[in-house]
């Protein structure tokens, strides 16, 4: 295929130049439009001042500076339409007026919903595929009809161009999304429908890209990689029990490695990947990557990675990525691959140099986001957010399935406001092992526990449930769960018959709040809301703070939460002023007037003491001592 695939479906579109076209000049060209209703051309009309005025509500010439494209108008369906200040019907509404006017004005596709493919090839490939992936795949069945590229044809190249049409030629809120999405469902059907025609859709590089799947290395370092992550694991009995615990031959102590969590593990094995897309960026033949020692010996090869990072950055100074990335070339030399002490000791001192200051608190992006959780409308709709879903899930209209899940993400957000647990300890938690009914007749849910070995820092997690979250969790296990998960899955959130993934959970879950409130949000920002949320009535109670995220030091809530509270402190120390003066009026009003005249006789008293002083007892009267 060529690169450059012209996009011949709107050729049939009428040609208006309409390259610097604003949404001002828009308006004037709809008033021309007489062969349309007068109340069609009112919503027209309306639909583009809606867009002007919530595209730019801090510019007062918005409709004249505002693109009238596609890609501009896109970004109404970037943000929740809570955030505009619009319903979702409403958004809709818009969305439906601006494509039609767009499709006039020849800048947008045609609308093809409802259109049967015309090619016998791609009408086949379609009735292959599952009714999901049927409604996946359409819009770029229909794409390659138009351009008239043959299924076997189709690679990643016509992938990029429908990226780029979706992005120029419709309002698409994320092409790069909807190509993946349709990578995914196509790259299925090649694996799994006998007879598909299509080659796999292999998408473009991504700029930057510096990291590469372990597969693509040989089969000798693939092998080295699993055998670490044994190691990690606490698997590995042989590499336990090697060498000297004393030290070997060379010197080296032997350091106890204490298992590391899955997600730990997981973390690790980002970094050799990263750290090995490096050298193979930088030169280094990706083949010659045999191992581990490979990484980090000769030490140049640390020199070079750490040079790498320190680049992509473009001021040359250190990032996290580059201290991270530092501390594991360190790990990977010390601990696995026993490099001499000179060299252990050198890569080291680069990653000291690279260390940068202990955070001071909230990222600013964090910060940004809890602030607009602050907002009374937000804090308010944030609380009230489990009991509105669970009120939705109960709507008729709603199927099984859909209603079960706006119930799981209410128990979900129920449990991160009253006990804010991080993400994976969400998705991990058990019907047999997490929810505590101490009573065996009343089976009443009474506690989350979860053990010290399950949580980050160790810190065990004992949570009393409120009877109001235990009467929504319980519903939801008895009316909404069968839905979700089989009968014998035994995690709370489960998916069929397996766990539901922590970070799908996560994402889904962010999603519907950021969706009904208006805000961005995540799961770890409940745990930021919930500190928020106790300091705005009682300031300066970290230790309270402390006990309910499991922070080990107070030194690490304080880093974090100090100054949050600054407004709300200030609040109360208002009132208490207030109030004592609400208190104080009537005596404050004696003292003024009993004080006024004391002033004037007191005033009136010394004038007559001074008058007696100059002319009797002063400092020069006679018979009186100095």
């Amino acid at each position: 295929m060529n690169a450059a695939i012209q996009l011949t479906l709107d050729l049939e579109l009428p040609a208006i130049n309409t390259a610097d076209l604003t949404i001002a000049g828009a308006l004037q060209i709809v008033a021309t439009w007489t062969d349309l209703p007068p109340g069609r051309l009112q919503k027209f009309r309306t639909a583009l001042a809606t867009a002007a005025r919530v595209l730019a509500p801090h510019q007062a010439s918005g409709a004249a500076t505002l693109p009238m494209n596609c890609a501009s108008l896109s970004r109404l369906l970037q943000a929740p339409a809570a955030r505009f200040g619009l319903t979702d019907g409403r958004m809709t509404s818009l969305c439906s007026e601006l494509r039609a006017i767009l499709r006039r004005l020849g800048l947008h596709a045609p609308d093809r919903r409802g259109t049967e493919l015309q090619s016998p090839d791609l009408l086949a490939c379609q009735q292959m595929l599952p009714e999901h992936r049927q409604l996946a795949t359409i819009g770029f069945m229909r794409f390659l009809e138009a351009e008239r590229i043959a299924p076997a044809a189709a690679d990643g190249t016509t992938l990029q161009a429908y990226k780029t049409y979706l992005a120029e030629r419709t309002l698409c809120p994320d092409p790069a999304d909807r190509a993946r999405q349709i990578a995914s469902a196509w790259n299925w059907a090649c694996q799994n429908v006998p007879g598909w025609p299509g080659q796999p859709l292999v998408r473009t590089a991504r700029a930057g890209r510096y990291s590469f799947p372990f597969e693509t290395y040989p089969v000798a370092f693939q092998r080295d990689v699993e055998r670490y992550a044994a190691r990690l694991r606490g698997d590995d009995l042989d590499h336990l029990f090697a060498g000297n615990p004393f030290g070997d031959d060379e010197g080296h102590a032997a350091a106890f490695q204490r298992p590391l969590r899955p997600a730990s593990i997981e973390n690790r094995l980002w970094f050799v990947r990263i750290i090995a897309g490096a050298l193979v960026i930088s030169g280094i033949d990706q083949q010659q990557i045999t191992s581990l020692r490979d990484l980090v010996h000769p030490v140049t090869r640390c020199e070079t990675i750490l040079r790498f990072f320190l680049k992509r950055r473009g001021d040359g100074k250190s990032s996290p990525m580059a201290e991270r990335v530092a501390k594991t070339l360190v790990l990977l030399a010390r601990d696995n691959c026993r490099l001499p002490e000179a060299d252990i000791a050198r890569i080291a001192n680069w990653s000291k140099r690279l260390t940068l200051p202990p955070p001071g608190g909230l990222t600013d992006k964090n910060t940004q986001r809890l602030r607009a959780l602050m907002q009374p409308r937000a804090r308010a709709m944030l609380l009230c957010f489990p009991q509105e879903l669970m009120r939705q899930a109960a709507q008729p209209c709603q199927t099984p399935e859909a209603a079960a899940r706006l119930a799981m993400y209410a128990v979900a957000m129920e449990i991160l406001l009253i006990c804010p647990m991080r993400r994976q300890n969400l998705a991990d938690l058990r019907l047999d092992l997490h929810l505590h009914r101490p009573d065996p007749r009343l089976r009443r849910l009474t506690h989350i526990i979860i053990g010290a070995g399950e949580v980050k820092n160790a810190v065990p997690i004992h949570w009393p449930i409120p009877a109001e979250s235990a009467a929504l969790i319980e519903t939801f296990i008895a009316r909404h769960r069968p839905h979700l998960a089989e009968p014998a899955n035994p995690f709370l959130f489960g998916n069929g018959g397996r766990q539901r993934d922590a970070q799908h959970l996560g994402e889904w879950l962010s999603a519907a709040v950021t969706r009904q409130i208006g805000v961005a949000f995540n799961v770890h920002l409940a745990r930021h809301f919930a500190a928020w949320n106790f300091l705005r009535e009682n300031p300066g109670q970290y230790e309270v703070v402390r006990q309910v995220l499991g922070h080990r030091n107070i030194t690490i809530t304080m880093a974090h939460y100090v100054g949050l509270e600054a407004d709300s402190a200030a609040q109360h120390f208002d009132a208490s002023v207030l109030r004592d003066r609400q208190a104080a009026r009537k005596t404050a009003a004696l003292g003024f007037r009993n004080g006024g005249h004391a002033r004037r006789a007191g005033a009136r008293g010394a004038k007559g003491t001074q008058g007696t002083q100059g002319t009797q007892g002063g400092p020069g009267a006679p018979g009186m001592r100095p």
